[in-house]
């Protein structure tokens, strides 16, 4: 581990991180500052022209799928750099779009599905940011580019065996930062760890954010087989009835576990236990008013699981399901007590009523391609982006309401919206953007 020894006193006066410091009109995290796609911020547009409204536009010096995360007029986000063969950390400015700074976090190389290690979001609390790639590489940088801290987790636990490369992002919760591990057991799966014997664990690891120790791994541990012991989600904060535990999906089961140590508090093994091969999990677990929203690989159901659950859980803690999900890949966004969840293929949006899973009402969205990027919900509106580009927004509400098509023009749009301080911020295949009023 590397450290900046001038600003050690820095680090160590670093206190009180936690998910809820981040103010709503902030973008802290990939998911938002309420971890479900949503924000209290408002003002945001409705329609644009991306040639004519655009605020600013900045040239990013290649893809990536990390959404940009934006705190006051700092905007970051992560890419893969085609000339140096490097991911990028890289800076924003807010208000202007020009570049604050950019550092190299370490290699970057291609993975399944065109897929980079540029992949995972950054996450901040408005002093620190802290950057992950898909090589394992975790970074502690000051806001002017700084290096507070960097340690290869690859390196000390084993590289990383995902089909797809690693994707999921850090989480920032009650004073740690979290990161998640559920990978191929089987090492030089996928060309890494072509020297090791030894199965590769699976593990959610804390980490003192200002310091940089590791302060637990735990082992979570499958009986799920080749990609189905791949997982691509990120740790999901949640508090219900005055317990706190980070929510996780894969191995073909979804667990609880207490944030201060790591302890498993539940299990549901997705039904029925098929032994399938190829159930890895993208969408990130969602919440709302006590029930759990996880959706099961491979096309197969959307299932709310009954929050505040102990020990290894049985059928009666599912609240209901939804058999004809066809959502494998888009995390659903929770807003004014609607569940929009997006069938990426079928290019269908489905509002749900998340008690019951009453089905609001369900539309095919005026797209030619499919989505990978996650729904935002704010101002009253539902924004959705394909991976060519085509931006959907719709009025949130209980109708099916169309209020803009914009054609960003552009590929590979993998990057879900940010919004903060009145201003949208999308990320193309090769640009950034941030729409807003002149």
């Amino acid at each position: 581990m590397k450290c900046s020894h001038g600003l050690v006193l820095v680090c160590c006066i670093l206190v009180a991180l936690s998910f809820e410091i981040a103010a709503a009109e902030q973008w802290p995290q990939w998911r938002g500052p309420l971890m479900d796609g949503s924000t209290t911020e408002h003002g945001l547009p409705s329609d644009w022209d991306k040639d004519k409204d655009a605020l600013w536009v900045m040239d990013l010096p290649g893809p990536g799928s990390a959404t940009p995360i934006v705190w006051d007029d700092y905007v970051f986000v992560t890419a893969s750099d085609k000339e140096s063969k490097q991911v990028l950390a890289i800076a924003v400015d807010g208000k202007t779009g020009t570049l604050r700074w950019k550092t190299a976090l370490g290699p970057d190389r291609k993975a399944g599905g065109n897929n980079s290690m540029a992949s995972p979001s950054p996450v901040t609390d408005g002093k620190f940011v802290w950057y992950l790639t898909g090589t394992g590489q975790l970074t502690a940088l000051t806001f002017d580019g700084q290096t507070l801290w960097n340690r290869n987790l690859a390196a000390e636990y084993g590289q990383f065996e995902f089909n797809f490369g690693y994707s999921s992002s850090p989480l920032l919760f009650d004073g740690r930062l979290y990161v998640l591990v559920l990978q191929n057991d089987k090492p030089n799966r996928y060309g890494m760890n072509v020297d090791r014997t030894k199965p590769l664990e699976s593990y959610l690891l804390a980490v003192d954010p200002a310091a940089g120790k590791t302060l637990w791994k735990h082992v979570r541990d499958t009986n799920a087989q080749e990609q189905s012991r791949e997982s691509y989600v990120t740790p999901y904060p949640y508090e219900w009835q005055g317990r706190k535990e980070i929510i996780l999906a894969g191995g073909e089961c979804v667990t609880g576990h207490d944030p201060a140590g790591g302890a498993e508090l539940w299990r549901w093994w997705f039904t029925p236990q098929d032994g399938q091969t190829l159930q890895h999990n993208v969408p990130t677990p969602v919440a709302h008013e006590g029930l759990i929203f996880v959706i099961r690989p491979e096309h197969r159901p959307l299932f709310a699981l009954r929050a505040g659950g102990a020990g290894r859980l049985d059928a009666s803690s599912v609240a209901w399901t939804f058999e004809a999900n066809r959502c494998w890949i888009t995390t659903p966004a929770v807003y004014r007590n609607r569940l929009y969840v997006l069938q990426e293929n079928e290019k269908t949006l489905i509002c749900f009523e998340p008690q019951t899973g009453r089905i609001v009402w369900q539309h095919e969205l005026p797209v030619k391609t499919s989505f990978e990027a996650s729904p935002l919900a704010a101002d009253g509106k539902i924004y959705c982006i394909s991976l060519a580009g085509e931006v959907v927004v719709l009025a949130a509400g209980d109708e099916y309401e169309l209020l803009a098509s914009i054609d960003m023009d552009d590929r590979l749009c993998r990057s879900s919206f940010s919004a903060a301080g009145g201003k949208l911020y999308i990320r193309t295949g090769s640009k950034l953007y941030c729409v807003g009023e002149h």
